[in-house]
């Protein structure tokens, strides 16, 4: 006999709950031993960019067969979690949100294994990366900033742009970060007009076009925050937390005159 949806909802909200009348401490493997595998535990480490335990990562263990049924916990002083599972499969993931230059960015965190898992017991260890693909689905950790021709501009492939990013302060994990040099995508592939996986920070931006005639500066604009503004050879700018196209995105105009 089948269940129906609301049947198979409550069963689930009974599971849930009895799984979490129980301290984890109180049974073998719950809060103990981080790195080895016992039934019916989720458990491991989270830590920064630096390779140092975080606390106060907020994990939540997916239910792959049902929406909106997670589990959820939170990393202890030495970066350590353990939730207890009942009898479906998940997903682990871990984020937290990190004030930065008057802004709360969404950290999500980088897993060692990206597997589903079962009530058989796993590891799932997670870390801040400033860069790198997203497991699992598309994106990057870093930010996007968009590159966009003014209007009197004459320069059309703008591929040919070279911007220079220094950092002006330190990045959102607060490291020291580096010079990146950086042009965008070629016409026809996902980047063109994007400079992507930046490290979110804030950023001195300067930029040259290198065409067939020789090299020319090229003047910017911070397009999100200063549409109106004029055209300087270096512009200061955030890669922002929230914009009205997406999260971790900036704007820059661009003119050579």
């Amino acid at each position: 006999m089948k269940m129906t949806s609301t049947v198979l909802r409550l069963l689930i909200v009974v599971l849930l709950a009895t799984s979490c009348g129980k301290d984890p401490k109180e049974e073998p493997g719950g809060a103990t031993d981080p790195g080895t595998v016992t039934k019916g535990y989720v458990k491991g480490k989270v830590t920064d960019t630096k390779g140092q335990p975080v606390k106060g990562v907020k994990i939540i263990i997916d239910n792959t067969l049902i929406y909106n049924s997670n589990l959820l916990g939170v990393t202890d002083a030495n970066g350590n979690y353990s939730i207890r599972l009942t009898n479906f499969t998940w997903q682990a993931y871990a984020e937290k949100e990190v004030s930065y230059n008057g802004q709360t960015y969404k950290i999500n965190y980088h897993p060692d294994n990206n597997e589903g898992f079962s009530q058989e017991g796993a590891i799932r260890n997670f870390q801040w990366k400033l860069t790198g693909q997203r497991p699992g689905q598309t994106g990057f950790y870093g930010g996007t900033i968009m590159i966009d021709k003014h209007i009197l501009s004459e320069v059309y492939d703008s591929e040919n742009i070279e911007f220079t990013l220094t950092p002006a302060g330190n990045l959102i994990d607060n490291s020291a970060g580096e010079v990146i040099r950086k042009k965008h995508g070629q016409p026809t592939t996902d980047t063109y007009g994007k400079l992507v996986d930046i490290p979110i920070g804030r950023y001195t931006v300067t930029a040259t076009y290198h065409g067939t005639a020789g090299n020319v500066a090229i003047k910017l604009r911070d397009k999100g925050h200063n549409p109106n503004g004029p055209f300087t050879a270096s512009i200061t700018l955030d890669i922002d937390a929230n914009t009205n196209y997406g999260n971790n995105m900036a704007f820059i105009d661009y003119t050579e005159k």
